[in-house]
């Protein structure tokens, strides 16, 4: 696993994502609260795309069990979830 990103970092980098891969606009003004799935900026086709993005840049894998839309609504609600996931699996023990 990669360094942990701090939580804005972390913000940004799923900004940025949404903007360039799925939203098809550099400068889309995204707010971290909105609700992504309901403003329609993404769709299941896109949580995937995301999700393993995520893995391929932060190193976390996201368990099957946690894909559910109360953890990827918004922005902000994403980074929060990925810092406890990456405190998570840091602390795991090794198999």
């Amino acid at each position: 696993m990669t360094a942990p990103l701090s939580a804005e970092d972390t913000e940004a980098l799923i900004i940025e994502f949404i903007r360039k891969h799925l939203a098809g606009d550099d400068t889309l003004d995204i707010d971290p609260e909105e609700n992504l799935l309901v403003g329609g900026l993404m769709d299941s086709v896109g949580l995937v795309r995301l999700v393993a993005h995520l893995k391929d840049e932060l190193g976390i894998s996201i368990p099957p069990q946690d894909l559910l839309p109360g953890n990827f609504r918004s922005v902000r609600v994403m980074s929060e979830y990925l810092q406890s996931l990456s405190k998570r699996q840091a602390t795991a023990p090794s198999s």
